[in-house]
């Protein structure tokens, strides 16, 4: 990853999982992300993906999707601004990076999730429980729901949840995938 001025720190990213924290380049708020170091005498492709990271925000998720149309590197970056202000302890974060209308229920609570929106969800739980997960998803004007979620989930009430919905090739239409942080 570089910063404005130039400057470079190695990023190792994981499958669908978050990575360790991260320190960022220098103190800019648009960076850039390539699949390897350039040399001194090479130049930051105009095409390689660029996102920026507001200097308010104290902590930041990058959520990285497929971008087939990109030349330098074929993915897409999603700033998530993951501060403990946005959502605090034992609330779950919902980010829908679909085009699918996201439902179901948590523990007791009604999720709805519409396309390519958030959502903050309250704690699902006062203390360490377990409770059900059922969620489905649904494309615009389609009329057959698909299950996304049917699950039991452990709610640490110091915990926050970030959980994310992606599109998925047909016939599927999203995955879930979620952290605990």
């Amino acid at each position: 990853m570089y910063g404005e001025s130039g400057q470079f720190s190695p990023v190792k990213l994981t499958r669908f999982n978050l990575s360790n924290k991260q320190k960022l380049p220098d103190n800019g708020e648009t960076y850039v992300l390539l699949p390897r170091q350039i040399n001194a005498d090479e130049t930051l492709p105009q095409t390689a993906p660029r996102f920026q990271i507001p200097s308010a925000w104290e902590q930041c998720v990058l959520l990285i999707s497929h971008d087939p149309n990109n030349t330098s590197l074929p993915i897409k970056v999603h700033p998530i601004n993951a501060s403990a202000s946005v959502f605090g302890p034992g609330e779950c974060y919902w980010i829908n990076l679909s085009d699918a209308m996201v439902g179901g229920t948590i523990g007791e609570q009604t999720l709805l999730v519409n396309p390519r929106s958030m959502t903050i969800t309250s704690a699902a739980a006062k203390t360490i429980s377990d409770y059900p997960v059922l969620i489905d998803c649904a494309l615009p004007g389609d009329q057959q729901r698909r299950q996304l979620v049917r699950q039991t989930w452990r709610h640490n009430p110091r915990m926050r949840k970030l959980v994310f919905i992606q599109p998925m090739d047909p016939p599927r239409v999203a995955s879930l995938y979620c952290a605990d942080f």
